[in-house]
């Protein structure tokens, strides 16, 4: 329906061309002569040519953002208003009606939004929103307002599924009744130190482990993987992978022979710290043929272990499993109250809360939810479709967790959208240390605002890149002389006067580092692929209304028919005018009424007239 109300408008100022070009004829040229005019007074007044010969470096403009489709979005997170904004021209409007960069949507709009003389442009249109960006990464220090201007805006207004780490419980409180009432989630809260809710949810990974999978000892090894903590700084890296085979040989054998009921992390707990389990739980892989002999060979792997190997990889083991030892964790863990599949479908939230005062100790258990979620989504198959976010709030808390760096380059046709809130780029590189950050930066869409650290700013002012400017310089010198010989003979008086003016062109960054320093915490600073830095001002979900839903099937087919009536009225008027010049040319057949240079060009009819 655009692309013919499209095409309605290219007829439309086809029709009103020729009006123009009839009454020209007409007035003898005179209009002709004034376009001609008004033509050369628009050429006159061009700005002058960019200089390049020390960088191109810009700042995006409002058509590069138009042009991207950032401005005006329903969907990706909000990163505040482009302040430059301002009404489309006329002139560009109509070219792009002729531009295959611009879809046939936006060109209508634009082409109506450039015609509102009396209407102020919609007001969502300075909004700027990453719905290209596949992940994102925001970095800024503590209480310059990630949640109130990003975090929480886009919960309000994102209908996706969302998977979000929500350490205060700030934002369950804030978007939790909203996402239900608004867009019809399913809202799941692991909350089990009960900070914003007296009912939590709670879920056991092991559960959703099927002992007949032919990947069932897959995700054993994933989910052991998730709860040995690597630094990448350990001395003998034998204690950390020698725990991980550990958890996920006990993994795999409760999966295939404890009770449902049994079959938790709780079990793999007791076993390891019961001796006498521990040594008939190793007989009894020895001896059992589970998944074509392969859990007798991990059976097999753990009875080498002897004497002071076997007691020092059993404390390891025991350490990074000692978070489970609580009431709070254990009744968590022990049962499931939602399917994570259900985040596939698009309409469900899964808040996990953990108070900052047991972040550190219950760590582990928010690396097993967020893996264990991962796995979850990933099973869905490749799909384009109901997209699930995955907010990670303090990401810096998880450390390394390599399901994520899965997630960031191989987990994107699974519709898996990551989002990471960083204090500092000193906090990434900590968690990804030997150079292992560049992998992060280049997948990801930065976000910088509020920046208070120099390694932050020196890195987004080298980001920003130099670009030309034009240095001019000069003085003016004044000089007097006298001469006198004698009394007698008088004397004589000079005077000079001297000006010199010239210019250089010089390269200068965007931004110094410490200009980035002084800038406000509302100014945020983004660099996504295809686009120039964006410069936005940054908005507070409380100071307005940000709420901006895809309209539903009914409401968009109003609003491309609403086009397509005006583009027809535009029609209409301008081959309305167009007749009437065709009645006009043949009313005045008298070749007195028309110029000199006219009348040699227009035709007899068959009567003589």
């Amino acid at each position: 329906m655009y692309t013919l109300s499209r095409l309605m408008l290219i007829l439309a100022l086809i029709g009103y061309s020729f009006c123009v070009v009839m009454v020209s004829i007409w007035s003898g040229g005179l209009v002709c002569i004034g376009i001609v005019i008004v033509l050369l007074a628009y050429l006159a007044r061009r700005k002058p040519g960019e200089y390049t010969a020390y960088g191109t470096a810009r700042w995006a403009t409002f058509d590069d953002l138009r042009y991207a489709g950032m401005v005006g979005a329903w969907r990706g997170p909000i990163i505040g208003r482009f302040t430059n904004s301002r009404k489309p021209s006329f002139r560009k409007a109509q070219g792009d009606l002729f531009s295959f960069r611009v879809t046939s949507k936006e060109a209508c709009q634009q082409f109506f939004d450039a015609i509102r003389f009396f209407r102020p442009p919609r007001q969502d249109s300075s909004l700027v929103r990453l719905p290209n960006a596949v992940h994102t990464a925001f970095f800024a220090p503590t209480g310059v307002g990630k949640g109130v201007s990003c975090v929480i805006p886009f919960l309000l207004t994102s209908h996706e599924s969302a998977v979000v780490v929500d350490f205060k419980g700030e934002l369950f409180l804030n978007t939790a009744e909203h996402r239900r009432r608004t867009f019809g989630h399913k809202i799941a809260v692991l909350d089990p130190y009960k900070v914003v809710s007296q009912n939590p949810d709670t879920f056991n990974p092991v559960e959703f482990i099927d002992r007949n999978s032919p990947t069932a000892i897959d995700e054993c090894r994933d989910l052991a993987e998730a709860l040995v903590v690597r630094t990448g700084q350990e001395r003998e890296p034998h204690w950390t992978d020698s725990a991980e085979a550990w958890i996920g040989a006990l993994t795999a054998l409760v999966v295939y022979y404890a009770e449902f009921g049994d079959r938790s992390l709780q079990t793999v707990r007791t076993l390891l710290t019961n001796p006498s389990k521990l040594e008939m739980a190793l007989k009894l892989m020895n001896s059992s043929d589970a998944w074509g002999g392969m859990l007798a060979r991990m059976g097999g792997q753990l009875s080498q272990f002897k004497d002071r190997e076997l007691s020092s990889t059993l404390t390891t083991t025991n350490r990074f499993l000692r978070f489970l030892d609580t009431l709070a964790i254990a009744a968590n863990t022990q049962t499931s109250s939602f399917n994570p599949a259900d985040l596939l479908g698009g309409k469900m939230t899964c808040y996990l809360v953990l108070p900052p005062e047991h972040m550190r100790a219950a760590s582990p258990l928010l690396r097993v939810w967020i893996g264990s979620l991962l796995r979850a989504v990933v099973r869905g198959g490749l799909r384009e479709w109901n997209l699930v976010n995955f907010v990670l709030d303090e990401a810096a808390s998880l450390g390394h967790l390599e399901s994520l760096d899965d997630a960031v380059d191989k987990y994107r046709s699974f519709a898996v959208r990551l989002h990471f809130f960083y204090q500092s780029l000193g906090q990434l590189k900590k968690c990804f240390p030997e150079g292992q950050e560049q992998t992060l930066l280049s997948n990801v869409t930065q976000v910088f605002f509020g920046i208070n650290d120099l390694q932050t700013a020196e890195y987004v002012s080298s980001r920003l890149g130099e670009s030309t400017i034009v240095v001019t310089s000069g003085g003016t010198s004044t000089g007097i002389s006298r001469q006198h010989t004698s009394k007698s003979e008088g004397g004589s008086t000079s005077y000079s006067t001297n000006e010199t003016s010239n210019w250089s062109q010089l390269g200068r960054r965007l931004l110094k580092p410490d200009e980035v320093l002084a800038l406000s915490q509302r100014i945020a600073i983004t660099f996504t692929p295809g686009v120039p830095p964006v410069w936005t001002t940054l908005v507070r979900y409380y100071e307005e209304s940000l709420v901006i839903r895809q309209p539903g099937l009914w409401k968009r087919f109003l609003a491309a028919a609403r086009v397509l009536v005006k583009a027809s009225v535009l029609l209409f008027v301008a081959y309305w005018f167009a007749a009437i010049c065709l009645e006009k040319c043949k009313e005045n057949r008298s070749l007195g009424q028309f110029p000199s240079h006219v009348r040699q060009r227009i035709p007899y009819d068959r009567n003589g007239d």
